[in-house]
């Protein structure tokens, strides 16, 4: 998707794992994570440059992540993250209109604290527009049509679930599995079947290299690291990726219920649509091998991995924000905040 950058715009994606900002035509990934000094509270790094700095951090800085499973849990540090984030993107140039995403089903107590954060930047011209609305733009979907689509949306945090129609998403839920659940399924699987206690960067590391939700063509092999609790000493044990992908099941099961129940609430017209074309995936906790094909045989029914799904919902929300002039007054797009 050709985005035009020709407005003084920007777009925000506020993941609870990642930011992502689109801002004349380049989008900037940031890990949701500051830094700051225990005894005075200053902020010491954002971003990428806190990122190194967790589970190495001495005991006067502190490393914290404000969102917790797509919700604000710390309203200060997360304006004080998307400042320094703001700042460094686009300087001191006048303040931008501003898209940001916000959660399906969102409340407007949730929404005006996620809007909140951006005012504490002196911005005021605030949009804002439901992140499955924006994934199914950002994946080449035509939104407007009065078609029935469903769209799932699998992040670190949260798992969105939407029928979408007419620009709105119709029904609609924001599910707390996502992908750090699979990290910390797995943290748990290795510590139970092998009594090594890992951590969170190992375990990450190999749910990327060889996790599965439906087993691989070759029972693929990694190692990792960690402490064995019985033998009291650093060990190296081989995992299997069909382990991964038991230790994973129960997850995948869930979010197949979630998005069974989904669709036992969507209209019989809208429905119709949807079992003939078929269900979406974005985000990037849809890019674990075999998701699609998984949730296929669950569902018993279509199911498609978007290309470029992780960045699915912030391509949306910045072709939306260069081209929000050019849609008709009764859009339901986005919504001025």
């Amino acid at each position: 998707m050709k985005l035009s950058a020709l407005k003084n715009v920007v777009a925000i994606d506020l993941g609870t794992d990642y930011t992502r900002i689109y801002y004349k035509g380049e989008i900037t990934v940031e890990p949701s994570v500051i830094a700051y000094d225990s005894q005075d509270g200053n902020v010491i790094a954002a971003g990428t440059e806190a990122a190194a700095m967790e589970g190495k951090n001495p005991a006067l800085i502190t490393v914290s992540k404000p969102l917790t499973k797509g919700v604000i849990t710390d309203f200060d540090l997360a304006a004080q993250m998307i400042h320094i984030f703001l700042t460094n993107i686009i300087g001191n140039v006048i303040k931008p209109r501003v898209f940001i995403t916000v959660p399906c089903g969102v409340t407007d107590v949730e929404k005006r604290a996620i809007c909140d954060i951006l005012r504490e930047s002196e911005i005021n011209e605030i949009y804002v527009i439901e992140s499955p609305i924006a994934g199914a733009i950002g994946a080449n979907c035509d939104v407007t049509l009065a078609r029935g689509m469903l769209l799932v949306d699998i992040g670190g945090g949260k798992c969105d679930i939407a029928a979408i129609s007419l620009g709105q998403a119709i029904i609609g839920r924001s599910v707390k599995i996502a992908g750090n659940d699979f990290t910390d399924i797995l943290i748990d699987y290795i510590a139970e079947k092998n009594s090594l206690s890992v951590g969170r960067q190992s375990a990450e590391r190999l749910k990327k290299s060889i996790g599965c939700a439906f087993m691989r063509e070759h029972n693929d092999i990694d190692e990792i690291s960690g402490y064995n609790m019985h033998l009291k000493k650093p060990e190296k044990i081989a995992m299997r990726s069909e382990e991964l992908r038991e230790a994973f099941s129960p997850l995948i099961s869930q979010i197949a219920a979630e998005i069974k129940a989904t669709l036992d609430e969507i209209p019989t017209e809208l429905l119709g649509d949807i079992m003939d074309d078929g269900i979406l995936l974005i985000g990037g906790g849809s890019q674990l091998y075999g998701m699609a094909k998984r949730l296929r045989a669950e569902l018993n029914m279509k199911v498609f991995l978007a290309e470029d799904a992780e960045m699915c919902v912030i391509k949306g929300a910045g072709y939306v924000a260069e081209n929000m002039d050019k849609m008709p007054d009764n859009t339901y797009i986005f919504a001025k905040a």
